[in-house]
């Protein structure tokens, strides 16, 4: 079954978590993040609502880092104001180019205030990754309008190419189940098996395990594949080896490092200077680093430098890295741009 993760993203009292009850099936596990999920037709939709303050940019960027599309909502009331703007240019910066603007509140708000913020989100979406989404109005208590946005979620493109990379878990957190750890998270790509096998990583928490079980939606499957949110039993290892940030990765597959070489693509509106001893973080799904650059060189919007880390983190090429200067107070433009390591 094609399988999509959606990330919902909005500021404090834009509705998106009323939204999103109202398009989910079945509930998942709640911290700072909570997972649900719906099926239409052929697809299976999990869908992530983020935090609604300003405080956890990280959170909201693990969170898009791993989307294969967004949903953005904005209402009358709230208006545009700097954390959609920032929300726009972290998911602008991933590269999202899936997804859809819902308009919420619009059955306490005027034709005239839906119009209005429609046209204020078109202009400041244009030229971005975002520009083609579809702006639409949300009227929570029409069933027929939810109808609506849940056909158009589902209709958003399987990229089935996913299928044929490496495969990796990326591990959000872990219980004990009959003797067994079972670790819960997002196959972004590739596609596992009952018995596959696979490496725990990044370092420390590196052990070759094998895959005992495999659950989708809390039902037993052989095999899983790139977009489905899985359960996967491992013998061997305890939950609190597995916390949030690791993953179950195809072996050979993946670099994990704590130093190196970055390419940063800044962002026009990202103002302070990246200098050597600049304290970053990095994130790259779920896991989140402290880098430190030295060697900065800058060439327009690009820089080139080197860093080091205060622990190890894993990647591959088809993972999307965000960086991010979270010490920057609330109201400054804290993502320092989308990187790559060399």
């Amino acid at each position: 079954m094609d399988s999509l993760t959606v990330s919902v993203v909005g500021p404090y009292k834009s509705g998106k978590t009323t939204l999103v009850n109202k398009l989910q099936q079945r509930k998942g596990a709640e911290e700072d993040v909570s997972f649900y999920y719906f099926k239409y037709s052929s697809k299976n939709v999990t869908l992530i609502d983020t935090p609604g303050d300003m405080d956890v940019p990280t959170t909201i960027g693990s969170v898009l880092s791993i989307s294969d599309a967004v949903i953005l909502c904005v209402s009358p009331d709230i208006g545009i104001n700097f954390q959609v703007g920032e929300q726009i240019i972290m998911a602008a910066s991933l590269g999202i180019s899936r997804g859809i603007v819902c308009i919420t509140k619009t059955d306490i708000s005027t034709s005239e205030e839906v119009e209005r913020l429609s046209a204020k989100i078109t202009a400041l979406l244009k030229g971005t990754s975002m520009e083609n989404f579809e702006i639409v109005p949300i009227d929570i208590n029409n069933e027929q309008n939810i109808a609506d946005v849940r056909a158009k979620v589902a209709a958003i493109p399987y990229d089935g190419g996913n299928t044929g990379k490496p495969f990796r878990i990326l591990i959000d957190h872990a219980f004990e189940s009959k003797g067994m750890s079972v670790a819960v998270g997002t196959l972004s790509t590739g596609k596992i098996f009952v018995h596959s096998d696979g490496t725990i990583v990044p370092s420390p928490f590196t052990k070759d395990i094998s895959i005992n079980s495999i659950q989708i939606n809390q039902e037993d499957r052989q095999s899983a594949e790139a977009g489905d949110r899985v359960g996967v039993s491992i013998k061997g290892v305890w939950p609190w080896d597995l916390p949030r940030g690791v993953e179950i990765r195809q072996k050979g597959s993946f670099r994990d490092l704590d130093s190196g070489t970055l390419r940063i693509e800044v962002p026009p509106l990202y103002k302070q200077p990246l200098v050597d001893g600049a304290l970053l973080t990095l994130i790259c799904n779920w896991q989140s680093v402290s880098v430190t650059l030295s060697g900065v060189k800058r060439e327009g919007d690009v820089v080139t430098a080197s860093f080091t880390a205060d622990k190890n983190f894993c990647f591959d090429g088809s993972d999307r890295i965000l960086l991010l200067n979270k010490d920057l107070p609330i109201r400054v433009l804290r993502i320092a741009g989308k990187a790559t390591v060399q």
